[in-house]
């Protein structure tokens, strides 16, 4: 891939990995007596585009109470968040000669992590949906990162996990795309983790 001056990465499944993963936010789902008056999509969506002021305002009060309760399992997920063994090293030497950017659609607490784990330093911006209240694969989440690098959509790479949110929403703003695929044999056009960058060109 030629011309890339940006490279933009997605963030669980990606550059990190939940060990414990209790579904914490669906867990209060089914816990509730009737899906807080939401079907489970617009649950989910409005858990991801909310920050955490404005989600326990306008959420039911069984939400809070829900997830007062189940707090510990919350904890223990994001106690368990490891980052893949080559992304460290990987990112300091991409950082040598990309502008590396962060996008992804998470609930509020999933960014804690990101910070704990020193992952911050390696990006010129963070972009996370319970912020900007967009989701991927919405165009409006994508265009924030090209008015904030100041570059054009051929310049610019993603790489993520899920072909939806991360490689059909790249492509329909003209962006190049990479999907990793860490769960089984990659496929053609993918990666199983980022040394393989090279491998289309990307200078590691």
């Amino acid at each position: 891939m030629e011309n890339i001056k940006v490279i933009v990465f997605d963030l669980y499944n990606t550059l990190v990995e939940i060990k414990d993963n209790r579904n914490f936010f669906l867990d209060l789902y089914k816990s509730s007596l009737n899906g807080f008056n939401a079907d489970i999509h617009s649950y989910f969506t409005y858990v991801l585009i909310k920050n955490k002021k404005d989600l326990f305002s306008e959420m039911p009060e069984e939400f809070s109470r829900l997830y007062k309760d189940k707090q510990e399992n919350l904890i223990s997920e994001l106690e368990s968040v490891v980052v893949y063994k080559e992304v460290n090293s990987v990112l300091e030497k991409l950082k040598q000669n990309y502008k590396l950017y962060l996008i992804s659609n998470l609930a509020f607490p999933y960014a804690k992590p990101v910070y704990n784990l020193g992952l911050d330093s390696y990006f010129d911006e963070i972009i996370f949906s319970y912020e900007c209240g967009f989701l991927k694969p919405d165009t409006n989440i994508f265009k924030r990162v090209e008015l904030a690098s100041e570059f054009h959509s051929e310049d610019i790479l993603m790489i993520g996990d899920s072909l939806k949110a991360d490689i059909k929403g790249a492509k329909e703003i003209g962006w190049k795309s990479i999907q990793i695929n860490r769960k089984q044999a990659p496929l053609d056009n993918q990666i199983s983790n980022l040394n393989q960058l090279k491998d289309f060109g990307i200078v590691i």
